[in-house]
């Protein structure tokens, strides 16, 4: 049958409920009117009692099939509209975590032992490149695939490095005493793990001033005993700015050493 045709079945099938149920009140009025008659003025067929039965059978066999047909049909379109809000929150969170990681932050990996005993190897940092000028100690990351490695030619993988001298500054090195001095000051270096004494061919030799170019940074490892950096002259040397990816500001991993750098 048709939308109509169910609809004036199912008006049809209140009216002969409503016409019942006062005919049955409208008889049990009949037989108690001796006991209390002013029942009687509840029962009689009048067009208010009618409606108010009408609406109570509405209630029970009308109002209640038609809600559950609406929640049946709610149903039916919820899988798809969920589906689409499961896709749509999805695709926000991968396109905000990239535009994160490009622009904002991203967690760095520690590759070896040259940031000891600031940084481990392995260790998990996140970085910024928020930060708009590397500064004297930053612990910065640099684009190390952009600088030649003295064995394989390159290094790959980003590097963390300390900022030990900034453009114009005058680095020099006392390599018998393992001291560094930035602008004719000693660095009191509390962060390094051993001294500042290496001396091989083409790095930096004790007593000679080193000036930092315009746009460049000089960095070091803190574990200055097997770090390769800017000491290095003739394969890394000054670092441009441009190199720099950005600063390390918190370690995350491993947990119980979670610190601010």
């Amino acid at each position: 049958m048709n939308e109509f045709g169910e609809k004036d079945d199912q008006k049809k099938s209140v009216d002969d409920l409503v016409d019942e149920i006062l005919k049955e009140r409208s008889a049990n009025a009949d037989n108690s009117e001796k006991s209390d008659r002013s029942d009687m003025s509840d029962y009689p067929e009048t067009e208010e009692n009618r409606t108010t039965v009408t609406e109570d059978v509405s209630e029970q066999y009308g109002e209640k099939s038609d809600a559950s047909s609406d929640t049946a049909d709610e149903e039916e379109t919820k899988p798809f509209e969920n589906a689409v809000d499961w896709v749509c929150s999805i695709v926000f969170t991968a396109a905000a975590v990239i535009l994160i990681n490009l622009f904002l932050f991203r967690a760095i990996t520690v590759d070896g032992t040259s940031m000891c005993d600031t940084l481990q190897d392995k260790d998990v940092v996140i970085t910024t490149n928020l930060v708009a000028e590397p500064k004297f100690g930053d612990v910065v990351v640099v684009e190390a695939d952009s600088l030649i490695h003295s064995e394989t030619g390159l290094y790959g993988e980003p590097i963390i490095k300390r900022v030990i001298g900034e453009e114009g500054d005058t680095i020099r090195f006392d390599l018998a005493a393992g001291d560094v001095y930035r602008n004719g000051e000693k660095l009191e270096e509390d962060y390094i793990l051993g001294p500042t004494n290496q001396s091989h061919r083409g790095w930096v030799e004790s007593g000679v001033d080193y000036v930092v170019p315009e746009n460049c940074v000089f960095v070091m490892g803190d574990n200055r005993i097997v770090s390769h950096d800017s000491r290095d002259l003739g394969l890394i040397g000054f670092v441009d700015k441009k190199y720099v990816m950005g600063k390390a500001l918190f370690r995350l991993f491993p947990l119980d050493k979670m610190r601010w750098l």
